[in-house]
């Protein structure tokens, strides 16, 4: 998967009884089998035969491969606070597909000591926002429209789970999304646990409006603002800072991009990215009224759905009758012609027949008064013969 890697490759031989039990690793000298319906990545975190070293990235970050898989994991040394700890803990246990998971963590200094040293193990995604954008802008290879609804609807999801538990993200970078092309999912990581140790860290790339202001602000909707800066970006394969390039955002720019953004994606995209990026932060959503918003544009994508079926069904309709319609006016046509020919038929066969009438009743009237003058002649010779005959009689 990283060729470049494995040249840099060494074998670590770590203490696992110091790791978490969130994923219950143990040493073993082969993969278990799978389970049915086991989840592939799932499998592979709980199937391994060892952790092994690829590259160091810092000083404090690493990347390390889980033999015989591919699978790959980022592991970062850290120190934390009590707290802190309890916070990273409870995360391993957490399972969203569009997080990007703490998986366990391996503990370097004495558990005694206040401040403990951590080695977090986490999935290593080396695909971000930033990267994707450079990419596809190369030869301007637009992200498909299905594809940036499962962007927004499956990280709205991440941040409705993280909502729910009262954890807000504020550190949305265009290098904090990625892009999972193992599973074709994009991700988020929470990293508030962390967020008291270096507070200055956690600052979203691209600002609210009411940011800054003296406002009580809610920082759920300023991520909302956030993230559909970073979405909007992706979709016009271009960095938006430009937008914020007085340090304050140009409603003007903005609007050039909602111009460009409906070109490309009319319709749910262009919709919901709007109410995303709303300027008055009292209209703006939260994740949660996020939620209901999605569920109604699905809502009208269905009704359309079944309105074009629908549509389609009617002109389906009307061209089947229409078909009929010609069908029988042809059959009808047909049938008149066809009548009428019988008709000329019958006629021409009626005056033959009239005309043969006709003759023969000529000829037997002409017959009948031949008859009727031999027989009135018969009668005469007849009388003419019986008066002889009385006469020479007498």
């Amino acid at each position: 998967m990283y060729p470049e890697y494995c040249v840099a490759q060494r074998q670590q031989p770590y203490p696992l009884h110091k790791i978490t039990q969130s994923y219950n690793p143990v040493v073993q000298n082969e993969p278990r089998p799978r389970q049915p319906n086991e989840n592939p990545k799932d499998y592979m975190i709980t199937a391994y035969t060892s952790i092994n070293h690829v590259i160091d990235i810092s000083p404090t970050s690493s990347i390390y491969r889980l033999d015989p898989f591919a699978k790959y994991l980022c592991c970062w040394i850290n120190t934390v606070g009590p707290e802190e700890v309890s916070a990273i803990q409870e995360r391993t246990k957490w399972k969203h597909p569009n997080l990007v998971s703490f998986l366990f963590f391996e503990e370097q200094s004495d558990k005694f000591s206040q401040s403990r040293q951590l080695k977090i193990f986490y999935e290593y995604l080396p695909l971000d926002i930033k990267q994707l954008i450079d990419k596809r802008s190369k030869t301007q290879e637009y992200v498909p429209e299905e594809e940036i609804w499962k962007m927004i609807s499956g990280l709205c999801e991440a941040f409705i789970f993280l909502q729910k538990r009262g954890i807000t993200h504020s550190a949305l970078t265009l290098e904090s999304v990625y892009f999972d092309e193992e599973y074709l999912l994009y991700r988020i990581q929470d990293v508030s646990p962390f967020r008291a140790r270096a507070p200055h860290l956690f600052e979203n790339q691209y600002k609210s409006p009411e940011s800054g202001g003296n406002l009580r602000v809610n920082r759920f909707k300023q991520d909302v603002f956030g993230l559909g800066m970073i979405i909007l970006s992706l979709c016009l394969l271009k960095n938006c800072d430009y937008i914020f390039e007085t340090g304050v955002l140009s409603v003007v720019h903005l609007n050039d991009c909602f111009d460009q953004l409906k070109q490309l994606y009319p319709g749910r995209v262009d919709s919901i990215l709007k109410k995303m990026l709303l300027i008055d932060f009292n209209q703006r959503p939260d994740w949660l009224e996020m939620q209901q918003l999605l569920v109604n544009l699905k809502d009208i994508q269905l009704a359309n759905f079944d309105l074009g079926l629908s549509n389609k069904s009617s002109i389906l309709n009307s061209s089947f009758q229409l078909q009929n319609q010609q069908q029988q006016q042809v059959q009808k046509t047909f049938d008149q012609l066809t009548l009428s020919q019988e008709n000329r038929e019958t006629i021409n066969n009626n005056k033959l027949t009239s005309s043969i009438n006709n003759n023969a009743t000529i000829k037997t009237t002409n017959t009948d008064s031949v008859d009727q003058k031999l027989i009135n002649l018969n009668k005469r010779i007849q009388d003419t013969l019986q008066k002889s005959l009385n006469k020479n009689i007498r």
